[in-house]
């Protein structure tokens, strides 16, 4: 055959696969990914609602007793306590002013896409806070 159909001859599964690896690969690992990061978000806004409350119920600024029950919380929802940090704002043993506030910030560990052969890229952290009023009439006067 003489003509320019003799000298069209396509690669056609080589096309495929370039094609699927090269578009549908990223957005499908994105899909997956972004219930991880939904959930990651909501475990680290419970666990701030949790730990502020507790301190301020408490009446006293103690930063381990917040990280022992941030890392309970974190562990019982799927997070693992290393994943996940808490801060108080206040001084470690003081003791909260009544009708002020304590603030928590909660950070947590996002993971990143997971390729396959590669491993993970791109983690990144997601923080929350969450200021819980302390009541003005407990405590002694």
């Amino acid at each position: 055959m003489t003509g320019p159909e003799s000298h069209e001859r396509g690669f056609v599964a080589v096309e495929l696969v370039a094609g699927l690896a090269v578009l549908v690969l990223p957005v499908a690992l994105l899909v997956l990914a972004l219930p991880a990061w939904g959930e990651r978000q909501d475990v680290a806004r419970v666990v701030a609602r949790e730990v502020g409350r507790t301190i301020a119920t408490d009446g006293r600024c103690r930063p381990s007793v917040a990280g022992r029950l941030g890392a309970t919380v974190a562990t019982n929802l799927g997070v693992r306590a290393r994943d996940l940090s808490v801060v108080l704002d206040c001084a470690p043993g003081a003791e909260l002013p009544r009708g002020g506030g304590v603030t928590v910030a909660v950070t947590v560990v996002e993971p990143g896409l997971r390729i396959p052969g590669i491993g993970r890229v791109a983690e990144w952290s997601f923080t929350t806070r969450h200021t819980e009023p302390v009541d003005r009439y407990a405590g002694v006067p």
